[in-house]
């Protein structure tokens, strides 16, 4: 099968790929950048779903590290792996790191409410739609 094609399920995938897997090389979580730690408390708040906020596994860096795990496959999707990414994220900004225990890490997992991440999601896919320029709309120029 020819990935190459442009408009293919294959090319969009691999394309995907590429784009996440640049994204995600880096150390650490990288949605701590993209994704400030008040937004997420904010809504996760609102949900009844804040905790950890003085912790190790708060509800941002749970938020951050799930969304690492869910981009990744494999070994890299494991919840030892996020444990890793967690404690390289706390070992950078030198915070009290998690132990290799992934249990502690499950548990807070289990906590995030999927009526806050549906909530952040939206709100973010919001934003970037409001941020994006008109001539990126497939009907934009078009009278209405």
């Amino acid at each position: 099968m020819d990935t190459n094609i442009p408009h293919s399920p294959h090319h969009r995938r691999n394309c995907f790929q590429q784009i996440s897997s640049a994204f995600l090389a880096g150390e650490g979580l990288p949605f701590s950048d993209l994704l400030c730690a008040q937004r997420i408390e904010r809504v996760f708040a609102k949900h009844g779903g804040l905790f950890g906020l003085h912790g190790i596994y708060s509800t941002s860096i749970m938020v951050w590290s799930f969304l690492c795990q869910v981009l990744r496959d494999g070994k890299e999707a494991s919840c030892q792996s996020a444990v890793a990414r967690i404690v390289s994220y706390c070992t950078q900004l030198k915070l009290k790191a998690p132990t290799c225990d992934t249990g502690d890490f499950c548990r807070a997992r289990a906590k995030l409410p999927e009526a806050a991440l549906h909530e952040l999601s939206c709100d973010v896919a919001n934003d970037l739609q409001d941020e994006a320029d008109n001539a990126w709309f497939w009907k934009a120029g078009t009278p209405s």
